[in-house]
């Protein structure tokens, strides 16, 4: 019998048998294991079922979708499927370090009741290697490919927005919710994830004009009134940031698309309060 914990982990997917594969295979190391491995497998993906089915892998289940979700909107689903109430998130070509992993997630959870979002830290090939250590502090944000979440916190938000480039929106708009509901996110040192990436893929035309767009959409549909001059300023700080380090192609994109997104998602504007907006900057700024 599987020595198992109340624990479901969550992974979005697309293409990416092999990433996937490793990413799985790392979990099932694990001692103890998590109870449930829920994977959502996104519109015009043609091969990611077979390998399941192929593997026939203990703990693991798929659900699909016949219209593109994204990673946002494939997470969504997965949460609402999710059987157990505390959730580990990683993305196909992320997961954990440590063997006792989630036997450590229980025990945080236990001891930060207010906590709706455990960061972990996020290894990649190009950084060192951090050692663990017993410390912990509340952060503003965190990263889906390295987190841990209380389903019930994240069913009091609106969910992530189905967008297929969800960069400087996904994590983001989800964090500033759970802090206007009062909820804690918190960031430990005492569990890590390796995340098998060096990012450059961010220097792509479409994801670096979605990262432009999405941070107008993030100040338009959480921002209060009286706080757009900020967004209208981390947009042109955010196109500033991507001519300095030469990711020219997309920009002009980015800017183009911003009215078509915003009145997309224009039903979906619910701000959060301005106490909540404060105490993200702030955390920001300790981070």
């Amino acid at each position: 019998m599987l020595n198992t914990l109340e624990v479901s982990v969550l992974i979005p997917t697309y293409k990416r048998v092999n990433q996937l594969q490793k990413c799985i295979n790392e979990i099932l190391t694990c001692s103890p294991l998590p109870s449930e491995i829920i994977i959502h497998i996104d519109a015009g993906d043609c091969e990611t079922e077979d390998f399941l089915i192929s593997q026939n892998y203990p703990l693991v289940r798929w659900i699909s979708s016949n219209t593109t979700q994204g990673p946002g909107g494939g997470r969504n689903k997965l949460m609402k499927e999710a059987r157990y109430p505390i959730v580990a998130n990683f993305d196909d070509d992320s997961f954990p370090l440590d063997k006792d992993y989630f036997a450590v997630i229980i025990e945080l959870f236990t001891l930060y009741p207010q906590a709706s979002v455990i960061a972990a830290q996020e290894l990649r090939p190009d950084l060192p290697l951090k050692p663990r250590e017993n410390s912990i502090k509340a952060v503003n944000s965190f990263q889906n490919c390295a987190c841990v979440m209380r389903k019930n916190a994240f069913l009091q938000t609106q969910g992530y927005l189905p967008l297929r480039h969800a960069y400087g929106m996904e994590e983001t708009d989800i964090a500033l919710q759970l802090l206007d509901f009062g909820w804690q996110i918190l960031e430990s040192h005492n569990i890590r994830v390796f995340h098998d990436t060096q990012l450059s893929h961010h220097s792509s035309p479409a994801i670096n004009a979605a990262h432009i767009s999405n941070t107008a959409l993030l100040a338009y549909l959480r921002y209060p009134t009286s706080y757009f001059p900020l967004g209208i300023l981390q947009v042109l700080n955010r196109v500033r940031y991507a001519a300095s380090v030469g990711r020219w192609n997309g920009i002009s994109q980015g800017l183009w698309q911003i009215p078509k997104l915003l009145r997309q998602y224009h039903k979906q504007r619910q701000p959060v309060s301005t106490r909540a907006l404060a105490l993200s900057r702030k955390l920001a700024v300790k981070t």
